[in-house]
């Protein structure tokens, strides 16, 4: 009963529940309306067909000086604090912000906090930003009343107002009010500043930062009347959309029309008041003398104007950087409509009017050839779009051509423009596009598939033509000669309409059926030989591998140095050999461990520069895990991005003890167990066999225990050859039962030590681990070193990154090789070691949908 109760106050203070409510709602409004007027939806639609195109090219034009007037707007905003925002990046601002108010509760004003970092690039601080922002949305509210309060009140007298538009404009005078009341407050430090300071802490500064701005009044009032001639400019569009319909233009029913619409786009908490305000504008216009089919084809252009136009302009403004996800996803999804648009349009019945027309001009076979083209080009297009999101190049190159035959196919065939705009649209996103594309096959493999192919091909024809040669007669009526067989099996293949062929038998049909399948087979075939990426992965002789192991012994400087000769890696070198990458593959996937190991950063440089030739000509996507802050600005030189992937824990040994308050649970534990007969050892190499076998069978019950497998890249697995060599150390008790044990590992970093597999079994007592830590970190005290390595807590420390990054963390944290990482930070931070920052370095944002998967291939070994 407590739960139900619990779910249903959830349920009732949940703003955001209400505010879908609400947007449903609107929606609804919409709906009902089209579906009770849909025989006046249909009229509305003849009417739009007889827009006067010159009204409609002024209503276009005024678009675009309604949107560079929102951008002016942003400038002056930014002026009001003596900061300069460029033409171009507040256009750009108002496009983004503009197209995700739409998805946003509240979006007018929520949007306002989005987009702001390359605003800070250019070094304009966030309070700044917002304080901007927040002038921007008062004086976009203020001129609506500046406007609205003359224009309702001459309406009052001489036109009359339904109570919908008396109660929008009074929620327009409290909203105005509330507004100057919080941002008086605010100044003041009062009880709005008191309120927001207990619900957001972290706004305080931002507050204080925003306090301290001098307002620049003549750039305010700049601001204000920018604004204003929006509404104006909104005023003219609705008096327009008037005129390109042939209508009676009234300027008080555009005036009052257009206020109305400004308070319910204000008022509105979901999807900009989408539904509400086309029929609410609707009604109004009725008022005015407009028939209701007149004044909903009034409101439908006028939202083509001010809110549709707009909205595209704004999908475009996402896609201007051609690093950007929609970008690198859109051609492939343009591609995939084009080939189902390509198939529907070959099977369909054609226009009769552009059917005749086209066959005037062009002979009936290269009618029929093109329809079947078509179809084609079609089923090819769908599959390519699965290869263009793999980022295959021949799969452009191959879109690209299609896309463009699909275009004179379309138009040979019955003239259909539609479809070739289409296809043209596909081929102009491809072009754009065109650096995205990189993946290609090995030379070698590929070539050597170039001659596979072609002998399926070779197949393919021999069936067919001596199929033909040697059947009966009677089966098609033919007596075939080689010429003849040939040309039936490239007219099949090819799918043209030969009316010559035709089966009289069942056996004649299955053997028309029979080549169709093996031609179908050889295409795919033929796609599958073309696109698949075939890899050639490098091979390193184990002179290589201690060649690497000498170079570490000269430059090492990192805690991961030691797991950069480890077995599952491949080696690259720099000509000298005085250098090398240490990397594993993964399908077309080329993840690099840290840095190279090179003298300096020059050197790494100089092997950066060097793989990334390796990866272009191999068809590789280099990507770069746990690279220390110190070396972002060798990867930035290179205009690769980053994104923090975790925090790595450094224990400092000579501050490190067990005596004090902090200690005390730690401290406790070990007194626990040391009374219980529990004892920590230390084994020096080489290790005994018996010993190996008694911490095989821990780290066995512990994978059990985890229902996990070894994981490796970043990490060793358990390896007896490997453990033989190294120290190893154990909490036993006192008939020498290990109950958990670490392995020391060499560490590169001047006076760091690093431990490797911490185990334990799953009935050892609690605190067993706590106890072994502490011990290790004693004993290396004694042994000499300053500090030690606790290893990484992974998306520990990721703030302040955009929307695109923050998706790689959901897919890490879930991912099934990386849980036992999981509160990893929380059981690092009882021993108080410092933290820093680790980052992922990748090339293209879209990559970071891919690599957490790369990372568990790599990491598990598949």
């Amino acid at each position: 009963m407590i739960k139900a109760k619990d779910f249903l106050s959830k349920l009732v203070y949940n703003k955001f529940l209400w505010q879908l409510v609400l947007g449903i709602f609107m929606i609804g409004m919409a709906i009902f309306f089209i579906r009770h007027e849909h025989i006046e939806v249909l009229k509305i639609k003849d009417q739009l067909a007889y827009c006067s195109p010159f009204y409609i090219i002024i209503g276009i034009l005024l678009t675009l000086i309604y949107i560079a007037v929102q951008g002016l707007m942003y400038v002056f905003s930014f002026k009001s604090l003596n900061k300069k925002l460029s033409f171009f990046l507040a256009i750009t601002l108002f496009l983004k912000r503009n197209f995700v108010s739409v998805f946003l509760p509240a979006g007018g004003f929520s949007s306002l906090a989005f987009f702001t970092k390359d605003i800070e690039n250019k070094g304009v601080t966030k309070s700044q930003i917002h304080l901007a922002s927040t002038i921007f949305g008062f004086c976009s509210i203020l001129s609506v009343v500046l406007v609205a309060v003359p224009v309702l009140g001459i309406a009052l007298l001489f036109t009359k107002l339904g109570l919908a538009e008396l109660l929008g404009f009074v929620f327009l005078l409290v909203l105005t009010g509330f507004f100057i009341y919080l941002i008086y407050s605010i100044s003041k430090k009062g009880k709005a500043y008191q309120w927001l300071s207990k619900v957001k802490p972290s706004s305080v500064s931002m507050m204080d930062e925003m306090l301290e701005e001098k307002i620049n009044r003549k750039n305010f009032y700049l601001t204000l009347a920018t604004s204003i001639l929006i509404e104006l400019i909104g005023i003219a569009h609705l008096y327009i959309c008037m005129l390109a319909l042939g209508f009676d233009a009234s300027l008080p029913a555009a005036i009052i029309g257009y206020i109305v619409m400004v308070i319910l786009l204000i008022a509105s908490p979901f999807l900009r008041g989408l539904g509400a305000i086309e029929v609410s504008l609707t009604l109004v216009l009725q008022q005015f003398g407009f028939p209701i089919i007149a004044a909903a084809t009034i409101t439908l252009l006028f939202r083509f104007f001010e809110f549709w136009l707009p909205l595209i302009a704004g999908i475009l403004s996402f896609i201007t950087k051609k690093d950007n996800i929609l970008l690198r996803i859109l051609p492939a999804f343009i591609i995939l409509i084009l080939g189902v648009v390509n198939i529907i349009s070959a099977i369909s019945p054609a226009i009769p009017s552009r059917l005749r027309l086209v066959k005037n001009l062009l002979p009936e076979e290269l009618i029929v050839t093109s329809n079947s083209m078509v179809l084609i080009f079609g089923l090819i297009l769908v599959i390519l779009s699965v290869f263009l999101l793999q980022g295959s190049k021949r799969a452009w190159y191959m879109a690209l051509s299609l896309t463009l035959f699909s275009v004179i196919g379309h138009l040979l065939k019955a003239a259909d423009y539609e479809e070739a705009i289409l296809a043209f649209v596909a081929a102009a996103a491809l072009i754009y596009t065109k650096g995205s594309y990189k993946l290609k096959p090995h030379p070698k493999l590929a070539y050597f598939n170039i001659w596979i192919v072609f002998y399926a091909v070779i197949a393919f024809i021999a069936y067919g033509v001596l199929g033909f040669y040697f059947i009966d007669k009677r089966h098609f009526g033919i007596d075939f000669t080689f010429i003849n067989a040939f040309r039936s099996v490239l007219k099949i293949f090819f799918l043209f309409d030969d009316k010559t062929i035709v089966p009289l038998t069942k056996f004649g049909a299955r053997f028309i059926i029979s080549i169709y399948v093996a031609g179908g087979s050889v295409i795919l075939f033929l796609l599958y030989c073309l696109l698949s990426p075939y890899f050639s992965k490098p091979y390193n002789t184990p002179e290589e591998f201690e060649e690497a192991k000498d170079i570490l012994k000269k430059c090492g400087v990192s805690a991961l140095d030691y797991f950069k000769t480890y077995p599952d890696k491949f080696l690259f070198f720099n000509h000298d050999r005085t250098a090398f990458i240490s990397f594993k593959l993964t399908r077309h996937f080329a993840v690099v461990l840290e840095n190279p190991v090179a003298i300096n950063d020059e050197e790494r440089k100089n092997m950066l520069v060097l793989f990334e030739a390796f990866c272009e000509e191999n068809g590789f996507i280099s990507t770069y895990y746990r690279v220390p802050h110190q070396s972002l600005d060798l990867y930035k030189s290179l205009k690769k991005k980053a994104i923090p992937i975790g925090e790595e824990a450094i224990l400092d040994l000579e501050t490190f003890k067990l005596e004090g308050g902090k200690m005390k649970t730690t401290r406790s534990a070990i007194s626990r167990l040391s009374s219980e007969g529990y004892d920590f050892k230390v084994y020096k190499a080489p290790i005994k066999d018996g010993l190996l076998q008694k911490l095989e069978k821990v780290s066995d019950n512990w994978l059990t225990e985890l229902g996990k497998k070894e994981v490796a890249f970043t990490q060793g697995i358990f390896d007896t050859s490997i453990l033989k060599h190294q120290t190893i150390l154990t909490i036993e008790d006192q008939e020498e039962k290990v109950y958990a044990f670490l392995n020391i590992i060499p560490d590169f970093a001047p006076g760091e030590a690093t431990y490797d597999l911490i185990r334990k079994v799953n009935d050892a007592p609690n605190g067993v681990l706590d106890m072994l830590l502490a011990k290790t970190f004693i004993y290396l005290q004694t042994e000499g070193f300053k500090s030690v390595n606790m290893g990484l807590a992974p998306m520990s420390g990721m703030e302040n990154v955009n929307i695109t990054q923050k998706t790689i963390k959901y897919a890490y944290e879930n991912l099934r090789a990386f849980g036992a990482f999981k509160g990893l930070r929380k059981y690092k931070e009882k021993f108080y070691p410092s933290w820093e920052k680790k980052y992922l370095i990748y090339n293209h944002n879209y990559h970071l949908f891919q690599v957490p998967s790369a990372l568990k291939r790599v990491s598990e070994g598949s």
